[in-house]
């Protein structure tokens, strides 16, 4: 079965709206979203204060019960998406709306975030510049994977600083690498854009597969769920890459940014249909 709940604010017309991610809290599926509005249109022309809204959509497991609430600030200064994080501190939820510094101010907040609703707790702490993922060097044992030049990975001995191996992967890198049993699992996304599976001791390309760009992907049993070149969730045998099993999700298509998680063999993704971003739940069936 495939649920999908619209992520909108009743009576209000959104001028941009960003998704800052879905998670799951305790029994809950909850997710997090911002957008800005339009200003009072009697409003002085020098004022250029808007709405802007931060949302919460909480659900149960089941996608059979839902609850949302939103806090609104209207100031000049916004919310993005793209500049917040969500992390757990003293074991409680805290969304922090300046994770790194941006060209634009946002409002630079930190809220406590639980299934009863959304708390403002203070000022964002001294925001980082983020560091993206293929500019980063991923450690593995005594091995040290990056990108040597946009399209070409490799890998160099931690100790002596010597390359073992590079290979042309052809695009960018764009998810995070990960490590399972000697093999190297990563997403690309440019030229097409592939999911790889790589040999970490010798760089050699056990298989890749077509997606038209993969910027998140779930180890899940022994598959790899991931989103096909149609925007829609498939999955591959982790081995050999081979496609499993097109998941069942009817009309609606996965975002680009391919915020998903898995839950207790359901996934629950981000998606849209038409002009309409939704929270979706489809079922991981035994194949």
């Amino acid at each position: 079965m495939v649920i999908g709940y619209p992520l909108c604010l009743e009576g209000v017309a959104f001028r941009n709206h960003g998704i800052i991610g879905i998670y799951q809290q305790k029994e809950k599926i909850i997710v997090l979203h911002c957008a800005f509005g339009f200003g009072n249109p009697k409003q002085p022309a020098e004022d250029k204060r808007q709405p802007n809204y931060i949302l919460l959509d909480v659900f149960s497991k089941d996608f059979k019960e839902h609850t949302k609430v939103h806090l609104c600030y209207y100031q000049e200064s916004f919310i993005s998406a793209l500049d917040s994080e969500l992390y757990e501190e003293n074991g409680k939820l805290i969304l922090n709306t300046k994770k790194y510094k941006g060209f634009t101010e946002t409002i630079a907040k930190l809220f406590e975030v639980s299934d009863k609703g959304l708390v403002e707790i203070g000022p964002s702490p001294e925001s980082v510049m983020e560091i993206y993922n293929d500019s980063k060097t991923y450690h593995f044992g005594n091995s040290e994977v990056y990108m040597h030049s946009p399209f070409v990975m490799a890998c160099r001995d931690s100790s002596s600083g010597n390359m073992i191996w590079k290979t042309k992967i052809g695009a960018y890198l764009y998810t995070e690498v990960k490590e399972e049993n000697g093999i190297l699992y990563f997403g690309t996304d440019g030229n097409g854009g592939k999911f790889f599976a790589v040999d970490l001791s010798d760089g050699r390309i056990r298989y890749s597969y077509p997606t038209g760009g993969t910027s998140n992907f779930i180890c899940y049993k022994e598959y790899v769920l991931l989103s096909d070149e149609k925007d829609k969730p498939i999955l591959l045998n982790r081995k050999n890459g081979v496609l499993c099993k097109e998941i069942q999700f009817d009309d609606y298509r996965i975002t680009a940014y391919q915020q998903m998680i898995v839950v207790e063999d359901k996934l629950y993704a981000i998606a849209y249909r038409e002009d309409v971003i939704y929270a979706v739940s489809a079922e991981l069936t035994e194949i």
